[in-house]
């Protein structure tokens, strides 16, 4: 083996490639930087966006196949309330696996501008017929187990004997309301009252929403008679406070729905102008106030079964 003496021009090559693959690998590596940098700003983006979605989702259209749970504990159901399935907020679910349905919890408000509150129920057979009974609204309670229903508020179209379906058509759709409640010792709803066709029954019986007959009348009455009750005259009000200005009565008068007016209640007597209580009386819809024999305040209109009315020259103390 013979070793030749490196000369300048032998060295030249050697140079060139070293110098060729530093600079080839430090464009290698700043081609490196250059996608680590734009990966770092696409994941910041996403990790926005992430955050985003986690407080606020807006969408042209939203499609839930199976369920939807509004939950700020992420619960369908509130604790210790899964049998009576009650919601935690709200729950709705798909015919995916079994009955569907829409769950709410607390109040359910609706509201619209410039249209009348409007709830539809629509039911058809699945041949395409029409279910005569199309809905209803029904409260309950929790017994054995079980929800059970109280009262029911059922509309219905017209029997067939009454109108035939090849009859019907878009500007002829009769129908009517069946009131329906269950008593003492019965196992099914018994008819209270049928109403529609600008007639009504009023009356006992009627097994699972018949039994009731169709008025023929106005109104008729099946199984009862028809009282008329006055307005039963107030109680004395009671002067819960006064402010000491001076001897004064008040008296009370009870209003009928149909502005009859009852006699007057028994005077009392106060100290100085007044706040009063006094309690509801049976068919009384308002009330008047009568102070010294002169008429204060009234036809006044108040919830709750104990009313109170503030005498609008009382001094607060």
């Amino acid at each position: 083996m013979i070793l030749r003496p490196f000369t300048l021009q032998s060295l030249v090559p050697l140079l060139c490639v070293c110098i060729c693959s530093s600079v080839q690998a430090q464009g290698e590596l700043d081609a490196i930087r250059r996608e680590l940098e734009q990966l770092r700003t696409r994941v910041t983006a996403l990790e926005q966006s992430n955050h985003v979605l986690r407080s606020t989702l807006e969408v042209d259209r939203l499609v839930v196949r199976k369920e939807l749970i509004v939950s700020d504990t992420g619960s369908i159901w509130e604790k210790g309330f899964d049998r009576h399935q009650i919601p935690r907020g709200i729950y709705a679910r798909s015919l995916f696996d079994g009955p569907g349905g829409l769950w709410v919890r607390s109040r359910l408000i609706k509201c619209e501008v410039d249209d009348p509150f409007d709830d539809r129920f629509h039911a058809i057979e699945r041949d395409g017929r029409i279910r005569s009974v199309a809905g209803h609204i029904s409260w309950n309670v929790w017994a054995g187990d079980a929800w059970r229903q109280v009262a029911i508020v059922q509309g219905e179209a017209l029997e067939p004997t009454e109108m035939p379906a090849e009859r019907w058509d878009g500007d002829n759709h009769p129908g009517r309301l069946r009131f329906q409640s269950f008593r003492p010792h019965h196992g099914e709803p018994l008819t209270d009252a049928l109403l529609g066709q600008g007639k009504m029954s009023l009356g006992g019986g009627g097994f699972g929403g018949g039994g009731l007959p169709l008025p023929q009348q106005v109104l008729e009455l099946w199984g009862g008679s028809l009282r008329q009750n006055l307005v039963a005259a107030p109680s004395a009000p009671r002067v819960a406070r006064h402010d000491a200005s001076g001897r004064h009565t008040y008296t009370l008068v009870a209003v009928g729905a149909d502005g009859a007016l009852s006699t007057p209640s028994p005077e009392a007597r106060a100290d100085g102008y007044a706040l009063l209580d006094w309690d509801s009386v049976p068919g009384g819809d308002a009330y008047i106030v009568i102070r010294d024999g002169v008429r204060v305040a009234g036809p006044l209109r108040k919830e709750g079964s104990v009313k109170r009315w503030r005498d609008p020259l009382l001094r607060e103390p």
